[in-house]
């Protein structure tokens, strides 16, 4: 296992739509490996998520693990379907932008259809917080980075959103996410 480098903000690799993993591919040696590099380096960056153009590799794949009680979820080809017209307001940091935060709408539910580590189809509900990091991961694999997305008032860095607080327009709530580290 090694720790990659994070691609930033301005690399074309983060603005490209990944290529599909060929399954066959999946139960290689390398393919293993690439997927304990991408684990092992979200670790190291203290993220929540982490998807291979993120590692300077342009394929459909991602890991996640919102909670260290729980086993990391590896997502091969990716499909996200909502499952909800309902739309929930969270602020979003990301290792590829560091020290910044902003306000993104996405739907409150989803479904996720995809191969696992092991080659195996599976599907599952996401919703709240997970429906957001892992529409927040897949994004990454469609070269669209969660800036794009938010509103450019809520832009924040770190230092003034731990500061000021979030800046949402008045009358409107978020659900809020980790304040501390976290990054997705």
């Amino acid at each position: 296992m090694a720790i990659r480098k994070v691609a930033q903000l301005g690399h074309p690799i983060l603005r490209k739509v990944a290529e599909p993993v060929d399954s066959a591919q999946i139960l290689t040696p390398e393919f293993q490996r690439l997927c304990d590099d991408l684990l092992e380096t979200m670790g190291a960056y203290d993220g929540l998520g982490l998807a291979a153009p993120q590692i300077h590799e342009s394929i459909r794949l991602l890991v996640f693990q919102l909670d260290s009680e729980e086993e990391p979820l590896f997502l091969i080809n990716p499909v996200i379907t909502p499952t909800t017209a309902l739309l929930s307001a969270g602020y979003e940091g990301c290792l590829s932008v560091t020290g910044m935060r902003g306000r993104v709408e996405r739907p409150d539910a989803i479904r996720v259809e995809c191969l696992d580590r092991d080659a195996k189809k599976f599907a599952f509900v996401a919703e709240g917080w997970a429906a957001r990091v892992v529409q927040h991961e897949c994004d990454h694999l469609d070269g669209v980075l969660y800036i794009d997305r938010a509103d450019p008032r809520s832009m924040a860095f770190m230092a003034e959103y731990r500061k000021f607080g979030p800046l949402v327009p008045t009358g409107e709530e978020d659900e809020e996410g980790p304040e501390e580290g976290g990054e997705e």
